[in-house]
């Protein structure tokens, strides 16, 4: 796939003796790896599609195959298939999202905005399930602090979210026990707002 053709390009690109001091073509790695990330972006925006289109008729990825057994002596990140699986989801779930009533408003940004939020999700995603540390957890409750995410809010993100880890195939364990895991961080997303509410009521 595109992984492999980036490695052979950066393969050929590499100077065969290092001790003769040859450069590394920039101008050839920098093309390839332009064409691997236009190729990540197309899979990126039929995944969007699929999810926008016919997420209710069953896998939304070419008929992903359901996993046959869930291994619980691996980590959580290994049980629901790894950073391909997780950032899949992340893509699936935001297209969801984005046709949800209840959640829409906190996902419907500027392109810009919208990247930034979906590579924020599977760099917290991947690590707090067992994956690559990529995202400080500490900043969960600051950077959702002033957004008004109850936990009606909270709960509709984790039902997209379970949809589209059993859409990819995950185990229903796995699953499950993804979803268990993403509830314990209910208070750092809805803190802020549970906070203002509590003082609208002392107010009244």
């Amino acid at each position: 796939g595109t992984l492999n053709q980036l490695k052979v390009a950066v393969a050929t690109a590499l100077p065969t003796d290092a001790s003769k001091g040859q450069q590394i073509n920039v101008g050839f790695v920098r093309q390839e790896l332009t064409k691997a990330k236009e190729a990540v972006a197309k899979f990126k925006e039929m995944v969007k599609e699929a999810a926008a289109n016919g997420a209710s008729s069953g896998p939304a990825i070419g008929g992903a195959r359901r996993q046959m057994n869930d291994d619980k002596s691996r980590t959580l990140y290994e049980r629901v298939g790894g950073d391909l699986n997780i950032e899949t989801s992340v893509e699936i779930m935001y297209g969801k999202a984005l046709q949800d009533p209840r959640v829409r408003s906190f996902f419907e940004k500027n392109q810009r905005k919208m990247a930034g939020i979906r590579k924020k999700m599977f760099q917290f995603l991947s690590g707090y399930m067992g994956g690559p540390k990529l995202y400080d957890a500490a900043n969960l409750k600051p950077a959702h602090y002033h957004m008004n995410v109850t936990d009606y809010h909270f709960d509709a993100v984790l039902e997209l979210f379970s949809a589209a880890f059993l859409e990819l195939g995950v185990h229903p364990d796995a699953n499950k026990d993804a979803m268990a895991a993403c509830g314990k961080i209910r208070k750092d997303v809805t803190t802020g707002c549970t906070v203002r509410m509590e003082l609208a009521k002392k107010n009244m």
